[in-house]
């Protein structure tokens, strides 16, 4: 367990977890330019795309929010800007029905969509991807990076993945679904932004039945059994739940990958690390934090600790690979079980200094 030292006045869970995804003071970025990613039923994904002061040849970083989130996320865009100044050009994508790509959704996202993911990153300029690419996503976003990482092999058409990273993922969405539900702040308050998140989408697939299970859903886990579940095929919450469990997913990872998790996490219980054969998952680097909340980690450093891991940790997993250019058709980059651990000894060292 790596120690942590809380920021005043973020000294709380709930504080760090405010600050992670709520925050006023937007970090100040670079002008973006708007890329259109076409996904392969006509929708499509709206990324910000920005380029650093002084570029270097690394990776292309693709960062991926939350539920209910966007590209403007608190923690996304300190993100954005501890790896722009690292020398990454970074893209913030929002996923299908969320924030900007709104206007261009009839469906929405969910926590095993990572199809979504896989076309967008196809769908990138050759010049953008040709160091390869390191895709770091938060909360549900991390799951969605787990489940592509893990189906990477099978996935024609990626971008060479150089490293990945999940901060504060669902591992076990039942544990997290109930978590969310037993918090009455942030599970009452994320119910509803998803509620209507999802009702706000000129959907196709969303019948008069499921919209109104959509609001009459009291909590996350009757909404996803209610109505994500049925919507997108899945005979039952179980069912969702199991096809799509980030956890499960961890052995078949062959890319270096960071995976965070606070110890005092309202919304995602670390607990959900627990069972898990870590042996089995030779690429991956479980990184258990003693505090930090739901994608917060705000220390007492000038940037939060999870910036400065993700930033040596894809420096590290980038660096002997740079320069190798695009990947044969649904290849991932190339990892050994040696790899994960050395890169991940110096994101530990750079998280906890």
């Amino acid at each position: 367990m790596v120690p942590f030292l809380p920021r005043p006045p973020w000294l709380t869970s709930r504080l760090q977890t405010l600050r992670a995804l709520r925050w006023p003071i937007a970090a100040r970025l670079p002008p973006a330019h708007r890329l259109w990613l076409p996904l392969p039923d006509g929708d499509a994904l709206a990324a910000a795309l920005h380029f650093p002061e002084t570029p270097r040849p690394l990776p292309l970083a693709v960062l991926v929010h939350g539920l209910t989130g966007s590209e403007d996320d608190p923690y996304l865009r300190e993100a954005a800007r501890g790896l722009l100044r690292r020398g990454f050009r970074v893209l913030r994508l929002n996923l299908r029905g969320s924030g900007p790509s709104l206007p261009r959704s009839t469906s929405h996202y969910h926590l095993g969509r990572s199809e979504d993911l896989a076309a967008a990153l196809a769908a990138l300029p050759e010049p953008l991807v040709r160091d390869g690419v390191a895709l770091a996503g938060w909360s549900l976003g991390g799951a969605l990076v787990l489940l592509l990482l893990a189906r990477a092999a099978e996935t024609p058409g990626l971008p060479r993945l150089v490293a990945g990273a999940a901060v504060g993922p669902p591992l076990q969405p039942e544990l997290a679904h109930a978590a969310i539900d037993a918090d009455p702040l942030f599970g009452r308050a994320l119910l509803a932004l998803y509620r209507r998140e999802v009702l706000a989408v000129p959907a196709r697939d969303l019948p008069p039945g499921l919209s109104a299970a959509a609001r009459e859903a009291t909590s996350l886990q009757e909404f996803e059994a209610r109505v994500t579940a049925p919507r997108f095929g899945y005979p039952s919450y179980g069912v969702f739940c199991e096809v799509n469990r980030p956890a499960a997913a961890l052995p078949r990872i062959r890319v270096p990958t960071l995976l965070m998790l606070a110890a005092d996490d309202p919304l995602v219980p670390v607990g959900s690390m627990d069972g898990i054969a870590w042996a089995d998952c030779p690429a991956v680097l479980p990184l258990p934090i003693a505090g930090g909340g739901h994608c917060g980690f705000y220390d007492l450093a000038r940037e939060a600790m999870s910036v400065r891991a993700l930033g040596a940790f894809f420096s590290g997993a980038a660096a002997p690979s740079v320069g190798q250019g695009r990947a044969p058709s649904g290849a991932a980059g190339p990892a050994s079980p040696e790899a994960p651990d050395a890169t991940g000894r110096r994101a530990g060292r750079m998280a906890a200094a």
